[in-house]
């Protein structure tokens, strides 16, 4: 060992000693894809069956005002990156704008730095392309994770292809069942002595809407459509799969403790906000799903569509069932960690903050006048940006600004100013912007510079305008991109 490696472990060693643990610990991090808090059962859904995500409630430091991207690859970026998405390339899931910037380092390094094995299992969607702007590979493998075994976006229902390390393999047997089953193998099959971290990333219940019999079974009679039934069914499966993974935890003789965490990448959705019951508004239809009395889902700028569960449970540190308020992010993910482990992020870009003190029950290191702004991005070509500006809102610890549109479309629609206080009024119905119209003049003000500091981010969205190859909806490239995602 040299000197430089016995200095990083002595310093680790007091580091963790100082804030009340001696062994680094595993850190087993699920994400799923496209639920939020109305998709379990103790949140007050009498329909969804979720007895191990309860317990798992029941069990952990919950984060209950924790903001995420409005959907999907932006969150990973988030996650990965410990920046806003727009600031690590990523504005879209498509168009190959969902590219986690090449020139950044990412939250399996630091783990990698930190003497930890390191696995990425499941829906990795930050690499439509081989190698990023600057050359560097995308592929998970390729950027921190010692074994990544992943496709692009979405999993197959059935007996899906995935890739291992480059290597494409053939499965058999219900998606779910699979990464969790893999997840399990990947932690045996290592050294007990070493620590492990591992992202574990379903691609459920996002759609296509499929699941095995016995948890369709379970809502035959429950009223649900057919959809509904069957996106619920698919968060079944995936609570099983927790029970599972909770249990065989439970039973492994290991001296070193595992923090795990549970969390998900946006608001509910069944191919969209739509699915789920939400008009463009926001608002729950008749028929729609349950949400916890939420306004929003996926691809909206309310709570609904960004607050999500993020569960932490670690032995004798966060195992009491409490409830936290702090303003996090998805960007708080990576410092997190890093704290725990005993790193140094070397971005300076960073814009996270750590919650290990939330986690420690210790005063927050999370600036109490913290701003978070949510941008819903989508724009079909790189030029149209500046016509999405205001498809975003902005929020601190107790109000949400949102400029709403007045109609279906998001490109150069008339938006409206609303202002919520979403710790009074939960469902945001009652828009309050005329009784605070100074702090409204002062987060417009916030956003100006914002946004023109986020476009220079857009690495992406940059390149292409620059090579003069936009691609969008009916760019030849995007044709080509269609034709090789089929093959995931």
């Amino acid at each position: 060992m040299t000197i430089k490696k016995i200095v990083l472990v002595v310093f680790t060693m007091i580091l963790n000693q100082g804030v009340g643990w001696s062994e680094k610990p595993n850190i087993i991090f699920v994400l799923t894809d496209d639920m939020s808090w109305g998709e379990i059962g103790r949140t007050g859904n009498e329909i969804i069956q979720t007895p191990h995500l309860d317990r798992l409630y029941d069990q952990s430091l919950r984060f209950r005002n924790f903001h995420v991207s409005s959907y999907c690859a932006p969150t990973r970026a988030q996650l990965m990156s410990g920046r806003h998405e727009f600031f690590a390339g990523v504005t879209d899931t498509r168009y190959e704008r969902d590219n986690l910037r090449d020139d950044i380092k990412i939250l399996p390094q630091y783990f990698k730095d930190a003497g930890y094995r390191t696995a990425m299992i499941g829906k990795w969607h930050l690499a439509s392309v081989e190698k990023g702007l600057t050359g560097n590979p995308l592929a998970p493998y390729r950027r921190g994770f010692d074994m990544a075994l992943y496709v692009r976006n979405q999993v197959n229902r059935f007996n899906p292809y995935l890739n291992r390390n480059g290597i494409n393999e053939k499965f058999e047997g219900y998606c779910g069942d699979i990464l969790f089953d893999e997840a399990i193998k990947w932690i045996e099959s290592g050294d007990e002595e070493q620590p492990h971290f591992l992202y574990l990333a379903t691609s459920i219940p996002h759609g296509p809407v499929a699941a095995p019999e016995k948890y369709l079974a379970i809502y035959e009679d429950s009223g649900l459509t057919e959809k509904q039934a069957g996106y619920y069914a698919m968060v079944s499966n995936v609570d099983t799969n927790m029970g599972r993974l909770m249990k065989w935890l439970e039973k492994r003789d290991n001296k070193r403790k595992t923090i795990l965490i549970f969390m998900t990448d946006n608001g509910h959705a069944i191919s969209g906000y739509q699915g789920a019951g939400h008009n463009f508004r926001g608002f729950l239809e008749k028929d729609g799903l349950y949400n916890a009395g939420l306004r929003g889902a996926k691809n909206q700028q309310w709570q609904g569509g960004t607050c999500v569960p993020f569960f932490l449970y670690w032995p004798g540190v966060a195992d009491k069932g409490l409830d936290n308020y702090t303003l996090g992010s998805g960007m708080d993910i990576l410092p997190t960690f890093c704290d725990i482990i005993g790193v140094k992020p070397d971005d300076p870009d960073l814009q996270g903050h750590s919650l290990l003190n939330d986690i420690l029950d210790k005063p927050s290191g999370v600036p109490q006048d913290r701003v978070l702004i949510n941008h819903a991005g989508r724009w079909n070509y790189p030029t149209e940006m500046e016509s999405f500006k205001y498809n975003a809102s902005i929020i601190t610890n107790r109000f949400r600004l949102v400029w709403e549109r007045e109609n279906k479309s998001n490109k150069d629609a008339k938006r409206s100013l609303a202002l919520y206080n979403y710790r009074t009024d939960l469902g945001e119905e009652s828009n309050i912007v005329n009784q605070h119209l100074e702090l409204v003049e002062k987060l417009q003000a916030m956003y100006e510079p914002w946004w023109k500091a986020a476009k220079k981010g857009m690495v992406n969205d940059l390149h292409q305008m620059k090579k003069g190859k936009l691609i969008g909806p009916s760019s030849s490239q995007n044709k080509r991109y269609k034709k090789a995602s089929k093959k995931n």
